[in-house]
């Protein structure tokens, strides 16, 4: 594993945040490793983490799993729901001087280019910067990519959203301090506090870019959760089609959006 050290873009404080809820009660160890690991070996190494454990646990996933990393604050503080523990640990990340942060989540990975590709477009002056991703799902403990979801950078951002489509995928989200001083979750938005976000954004004027590389590797199970949305939810499900290797599986996999926001 490469472990950061302080080279790489030198004009710009560059804040990763990692948020979670007793999260290895639903997440493999084996998940949350990789996921860790994927932005630990970044080509682009000069950034500090943010994590928070909003749960009951209190336990740092990169001072158990990372003992050697020491660029990083940890918060435990309880929350009800994800939203809140974004706002506080995005603000903590800002108000620490940092220009621009990265949003994570510990059930998916990353290109190694993610935060170096993402920062270029950062620079050149967009307010928030996604990318085109893929689906994974594991088998026999071996992650298979299922599906590639081809959302490219001359998707049209605004009608998208207008028809509730969301194409700007939160785990591989990342902002700039302007947009973050003019923008917040509403946790009683959830589970529509993303798709609400960027409508809001892009409608005062914000500017948006989707990369057309495959940064994120989106990772679907059974326990997916962006945090506790059992007052918003319902029990709509949506397929997604997926081709797998030798035809071994099921080409349509069905999970619930009542949990995690299905982008695309």
């Amino acid at each position: 594993m490469v472990v950061n050290n302080k080279t790489g873009d030198e004009e710009n404080k560059i804040g990763v945040i990692f948020f979670h809820q007793n999260v290895k009660n639903i997440y493999k160890d084996r998940w949350i490793k990789k996921s860790i690991e994927s932005i630990m070996n970044q080509t682009l190494k000069d950034f500090k983490i943010y994590e928070i454990n909003y749960g009951s646990d209190g336990n740092s996933l990169i001072k158990e799993f990372f003992t050697e990393f020491k660029n990083f604050d940890f918060y435990h503080h309880p929350f009800h729901n994800h939203a809140e523990a974004m706002n506080f640990i995005i603000d903590k990340a800002f108000n620490d001087g940092c220009d621009f942060v990265f949003n994570t989540n510990l059930d998916d990975y990353y290109s190694p280019e993610r935060l170096n590709l993402q920062l270029q477009k950062l620079k050149e002056g967009y307010d928030v910067v996604s990318s085109d991703f893929s689906y994974v799902e594991e088998f026999n403990e071996e992650d298979v990519i299922t599906f590639n979801k081809n959302i490219k950078s001359n998707t049209d951002i605004k009608l998208n959203l207008d028809r509730d489509h969301n194409v700007i995928a939160h785990p591989v989200v990342s902002y700039n301090k302007k947009f973050w001083e003019s923008n917040r979750y509403v946790p009683n938005e959830i589970p529509r506090e993303d798709l609400n976000l960027w409508k809001r954004a892009i409608a005062s004027g914000f500017s948006f870019y989707i990369l057309d590389d495959v940064l994120l590797f989106y990772r679907l199970h059974q326990n997916q959760i962006t945090g506790n949305n059992s007052s918003h939810s319902n029990n709509n499900s949506v397929s997604v089609k997926t081709s797998t290797q030798n035809n071994s599986q099921p080409a349509d996999y069905e999970y619930s959006i009542k949990n995690k926001i299905f982008y695309g």
